[in-house]
């Protein structure tokens, strides 16, 4: 008799507790339901996404590869600039008392002191006239 009565409860447990795990079931159930969705809808749209992440990826490079050649371009450039201006100015010794002899620079030279003498001129030749006049009045 006892043993009837336990198996009779321990039925009974195994009775609720089935019941209990059937709603959690159906709840895993419809979850892997919808994850299988979700995997399908991936499958279909990654190798879009793929290949537009590699034309990205095929674009970036390009753009990168040509960056760096103008880079390297601007570099050579300001090199070669570079070496000729260094060139120019320790060159510029010998080169100054060639350009001096010009006649342009001895014609210059000559408007300057001619500017010059003037101006002296004009600034005396104004202070005499202020001293007359000074003495005058």
């Amino acid at each position: 008799m006892y043993l009837e009565i336990a198996l009779s409860i321990l039925v009974s447990i195994l009775i609720v507790l089935v019941i209990f795990c059937i709603p959690i079931l159906l709840q895993i159930w419809r979850t892997a339901k919808d994850v299988s969705v979700t995997v399908q809808t991936l499958n279909q749209s990654l190798p879009l996404i793929l290949k537009n992440l590699e034309e990205i990826t095929a674009n970036v490079n390009s753009s990168t590869t040509v960056i760096n050649q103008k880079i390297q371009n601007f570099t050579n450039s300001s090199n070669r600039s570079r070496l000729l201006i260094s060139d120019i100015l320790n060159n510029i010794q010998y080169l100054a008392p060639i350009a001096l002899k010009l006649p342009i620079f001895q014609i210059i030279g000559k408007v300057i002191a001619i500017a010059k003498g003037i101006r002296v001129f004009t600034d005396v030749l104004l202070t005499k006239e202020k001293t007359k006049s000074e003495e005058l009045s």
